[in-house]
């Protein structure tokens, strides 16, 4: 009797356990993938999804976004095109001369090359007469902040943009500054970004492609820098290439192993019908519940709550409105591109012109921002009066 207790103890056990296990695991939280992507369909934090998303908005409209997944003398064959943008972000850029060639002929038919990588072929080195340092990888982990800006005085910021990790500190020591224009540099005053004139057009290289990833887009207001750099090039229809990015690695399955070796084969079929056996009887006699899954809780909700909260209880609205401000020059900027230091007057017909909105609503809206530099405190009426325009302004603007 012993015996035939233990026989069945161990038939209902063993199943239950190993269906337990296979649950855990399907249901474990995934580790986060640190791997270098660049690629616009991967959503991990050093992938280019968020950035691929809004370059209809940089650019035109989803009609004007291209994806090359081949070398670019094979994506055109021997089409020179007309008015168009060739985006390359990836760790490194190494071009065949042959590649080079078709590149640097496109950008001479007066087309736009912008190329974010941290390490460059040789050949394109020699081709423009750059020089870039090489960190050593000790000096990587070690490195304490550093902070990115732009030469040009209406996008620079005055304390540029800060990245405390998950950043490369590349730049130049040399280039041709008879052909090159600097549009960037790092805290300690290094180029960094530049623009190099060639034929009719132009080749923009940034030696810091990790700040057009997802994870730093996403940290402050360090996509500001992204979409300046990206502001160089023309409106007008884009590339975006997908042959340089790293290729992934051939998946290999755990259970080759078992597979590979005929008794283990043998043992894992009976335990996969054993397991099946045994639920099907088991559910013959008696149901489970079926547990609820609840969905998953909106976190960015909560946080955004939890900031208001604290905006609220220290109640500084001219802080607020301040912010709200900022946001709404930025707005101006990046979607009409209008500049929002010119004088008053041609700023708001030329705003009125491309939004609808009336001259007059335009001009209270900006005389109201200005004073905002003017006071040490706002109520809450006043507060809640300016949000409205602006409130205003987005809902009606075209």
């Amino acid at each position: 009797m012993a015996s035939k207790r233990n026989i069945h103890w161990s038939f209902y056990v063993i199943p239950t356990v190993v269906f337990a296990l296979a649950i855990m695991m399907a249901y474990a939280p995934k580790e986060i993938d640190w791997s270098l992507s660049y690629s616009k369909k991967d959503k991990i934090p050093f992938g280019n999804s968020i950035l691929f998303d809004q370059l209809p908005v940089l650019f035109g409209g989803d009609d004007d976004i291209v994806t090359s997944h081949s070398e670019f003398i094979s994506f055109l064959g021997e089409v020179i095109p007309e008015a168009t943008n060739y985006i390359v972000i990836n760790k490194e850029y190494q071009p065949q001369n042959r590649e080079l060639d078709k590149v640097l002929e496109v950008a001479e038919a007066g087309n736009s090359v912008f190329i974010a990588a941290q390490s460059l072929s040789v050949n394109l080195l020699d081709t423009f007469k750059l020089e870039i340092n090489e960190p050593k990888l000790l000096q990587l982990k070690i490195m304490d902040s550093v902070s990115f800006n732009l030469a040009n005085r209406k996008l620079k910021t005055p304390l540029g943009y800060w990245y405390k990790k998950a950043i490369s500190n590349y730049y130049f020591t040399k280039y041709d500054s008879l052909k090159s224009t600097v549009l960037g540099f790092n805290n300690k005053g290094k180029t960094n970004f530049i623009r190099i004139q060639h034929g009719a057009g132009q080749v923009f290289i940034n030696l810091n492609p990790l700040a057009f990833t997802n994870y730093n887009m996403l940290v402050q207001d360090n996509y500001g820098y992204i979409f300046k750099c990206l502001s160089y090039l023309p409106n007008q229809s884009t590339v975006w290439d997908e042959h340089y990015k790293p290729k992934p690695f051939e998946a290999v399955s755990k259970l080759n192993y078992i597979f590979k070796n005929k008794p283990l084969r043998y043992a894992w079929y009976l335990l996969l019908i054993g397991t099946a056996l045994f639920f099907i009887f088991e559910f013959g006699r008696k149901q489970r519940k079926i547990p609820i899954v609840r969905p998953p809780e909106n976190s960015t909700i909560n946080f955004v709550q939890t900031i208001g909260r604290l905006y609220f209880s220290r109640r500084n609205h001219l802080d607020i409105a301040k912010k709200r401000y900022t946001y709404f020059l930025e707005f101006i900027r990046s979607r009409y591109y209008v500049n929002t230091t010119a004088e008053p007057g041609e700023l708001h017909q030329q705003l009125s012109e491309k939004t609808g909105i009336p001259i007059r609503t335009i001009k209270q809206l900006f005389e109201l921002g200005s004073s905002l530099h003017h006071i040490n405190r706002l109520s809450e009426e006043d507060l809640e009066q300016f949000n409205k325009k602006i409130e205003y302004f987005y809902d009606n603007c075209r």
